[in-house]
């Protein structure tokens, strides 16, 4: 039951509004939109007010877009049949309706049919029957998870409302249908980020701070996503980078941090092909590029520029790449960086080369080195010492706090603070704020992590 609970942490707003909805949704029937970033916790939330309503009596449709049944038949089954006829035949002994078995029949025989665009309109009317059938004995809910997974989620959703049931489906707000799943519902509930006490919840409470302080800064804006949390611990514990230490865990003396193998970021990175990777390490070996710097970039590669550039693009849709304070590219956090480079090695000796064989970019032109120079900077340990003040600004920094939240939190003006980065940034050489927090989190920074694959390799 504990493990439960944690798993709802922090969503009580959002758990409230979805009570709400249930009670407003009979005669007309409701339409609302659970919107989030992959590992926010959408799943988490729908199960959770899954199971609250069951408890009360209401009866519930778990429809998963992901289903065992849609991932089979992707080509044929357009509008998540399957899906629905696995949501029923889950749940069939709490909808007490024996009818239902000629309907998950018919439903079961449309899945397999071979032109489903030919057979919409009787698909349809199957939908219509079955969930007026479900909901004339009382609310019904019907979550949807992971709506745009289904080919046509929208002949789903919309039979399902139509005779009175509360239909709550699951998106990325990056998804090319939600603009028009927005555009059909009746209200939508947007998941931010949890806060710091939510997430500590959530991980365990056996960590040390020191670990939650390692995280925030390598995970940066990930932070508050509980499914990336769980996930980065989960693999630290795995790889025996957790040790103990009293009665809790710290980290290894290793500092860098990665992101699972499997994270949809790095997942997202690999769809756009070859390059999509490789544009990605060089970015974190770099630490910022600017655009003036793609040509230097494609040459050291041995890419075509167009592409690349358009690759770029790719990059920044998808939310890989991110504007620093110079207006610069640079990876999201300091996590996704250490992955990069660790994937692609290959890539970053084509920087770590010679500096004839790279031409010098603008970033580097300032320096007056070669490609290394431009490289995350070495670690604080390996540096100049660093202040009391400076520590605690670039352990903000990887919080994700602005220049103004940051002086607030230190009883300092802005100006100060941006004084304060501006000498990091000489005295360290990084070029964005997140290879400042790269090379504080990092005993062994990206470049050491790069040098090593290198010698690896």
């Amino acid at each position: 039951m504990g493990r439960e609970q944690m798993a709802i942490e922090g969503r009580d707003d959002a758990l409230a509004a979805l009570r709400s909805a249930l009670r407003t949704s009979a005669p007309g029937g409701r339409l609302l939109i659970v919107r989030g970033d992959v590992g926010i916790g959408k799943t988490r939330l729908l199960d959770a007010a899954g199971r609250r309503w069951r408890a009360r009596g209401t009866r519930v449709a778990q429809v998963r877009g992901r289903s065992r049944a849609t991932a089979a038949e992707a080509g044929t089954d357009r509008y998540g049949v399957g899906a629905v006829v696995d949501a029923l035949r889950q749940d069939f002994d709490r909808f007490g309706d024996c009818g239902l078995v000629d309907a998950i029949s018919a439903l079961t025989r449309f899945r397999q049919a071979e032109e489903p665009a030919a057979r919409f309109p009787a698909v349809a009317a199957e939908l219509n029957w079955v969930f007026g059938r479900i909901s004339s004995r009382g609310p019904v809910a019907v979550l949807v998870d992971d709506a745009p997974a289904i080919a046509d989620p929208v002949p789903l959703l919309q039979a399902a409302r139509r005779p009175g049931c509360l239909v709550v489906a699951s998106i990325r707000p990056d998804e090319a249908v939600a603009a028009e799943l927005l555009d059909l519902a009746d209200e939508v509930i947007d998941l931010d980020p949890l806060a710091d006490e939510h997430i500590a919840a959530l991980a365990g409470d056996d960590l040390d701070e020191s670990v939650h302080v390692a995280l925030r800064a390598a995970l940066g804006p990930l932070y508050g996503n509980p499914g990336t949390v769980l996930a980065t611990v989960e693999a630290l514990r795995d790889r025996g980078r957790l040790v103990a230490d009293g009665d809790h865990l710290r980290l290894d003396d290793q500092a860098s941090i990665c992101l699972p193998y499997d994270h949809d970021l790095l997942l997202r990175a690999r769809r756009l092909g070859g390059l999509g990777p490789r544009l990605l390490a060089t970015t974190a070996w770099l630490g910022a590029f600017g655009i003036d710097d793609l040509p230097a970039v494609a040459d050291a590669l041995g890419e075509d520029v167009a592409e690349c550039g358009r690759t770029v693009d790719r990059l920044v849709e998808n939310g890989l790449l991110v504007g620093d304070v110079r207006g610069r590219l640079c990876c999201l956090c300091p996590a996704l960086a250490v992955s990069a480079v660790a994937e692609e090695r290959a890539a970053v000796r084509c920087l770590a080369g010679p500096a004839a064989e790279f031409p010098k970019p603008a970033l580097l032109r300032e320096t007056g080195g070669s490609p290394l120079a431009a490289a995350p900077a070495q670690p604080p340990s390996a540096a100049q010492s660093w202040s009391a003040t400076e520590s605690r600004i670039v352990e903000l920094i990887g919080m994700g706090l602005t220049n103004r939240r940051i002086g607030s939190a230190l009883g300092l003006s802005e100006k100060t603070v941006e004084s304060q980065l501006t000498r990091l940034f000489a005295k360290t050489g990084c070029r964005s704020r997140v290879a400042l927090v790269a090379a504080a989190n990092s005993a062994g920074s990206l470049r050491g992590a790069a040098l090593r694959g290198r010698s690896a390799a």
